[in-house]
């Protein structure tokens, strides 16, 4: 197993680590603080990014992604979206698209007292189905950063890792940026 894929992997045990360490500061603050409602724990997002160039495609990633927070600073999600792989002229086909579905696990590393501001670590793991032009499985970390009360902006960066199985189209590792509406 590659160093990459090792990463990926390991990150759902981290996160696992982050939470239990959050629930212990969740048990040891002020006991007369209001518990989370279940809208409160729900977690939504809708963004649109653009990766950098790698191996002559530069995808682009439409996607949502729900979830719940089982506990303040830990969250779960299932992701599904569209992935557009963009070709330079060398390339015989201008474009690929495929469609993705999968999950992943949120920490909330910092959150402002009043609850608008938020930053948060995500680690997704997808995979393309159907009949797509780009078969493929996507690893990916990022950071972003949520703003707003009850309609939010999200904003992050982060790296992907698409391990390719369609013939002609390599493996992408790469940066992205996303801009995205959420709850």
């Amino acid at each position: 197993m590659n160093r990459l894929k090792r990463f990926f992997v390991l990150l759902p045990l981290m996160l696992a680590v982050f939470a239990a360490q959050a629930q212990t500061e969740g048990a040891a603050g002020d006991a007369s603080k209001s518990t989370m409602t279940f809208a409160d724990r729900l977690f939504g997002v809708l963004n649109f990014g653009v990766d950098t160039k790698c191996n002559d495609v530069t995808p682009a990633m439409f996607n949502a992604k729900i979830g719940y927070r089982f506990i303040p600073r830990v969250y779960a999600f299932v992701h599904a979206g569209g992935l557009f792989g963009f070709y330079g002229e060398d390339h015989g086909q201008r474009y690929t698209k495929s469609q993705n579905l999968g999950g992943g696990l949120g920490y909330t590393f910092w959150k402002s007292k009043d609850g608008t501001d938020r930053l948060e670590l995500r680690g997704t793991v997808a995979s393309s189905y159907g009949n797509v032009d780009w078969k493929h499985v996507l690893y990916d970390v990022g950071v972003a950063y949520r703003l707003g009360r009850s309609v939010k902006m999200d904003v992050g960066m982060g790296f992907q890792h698409i391990s390719s199985r369609t013939a002609g189209i390599g493996t992408y590792n790469g940066f992205y940026i996303t801009l995205g509406f959420g709850y």
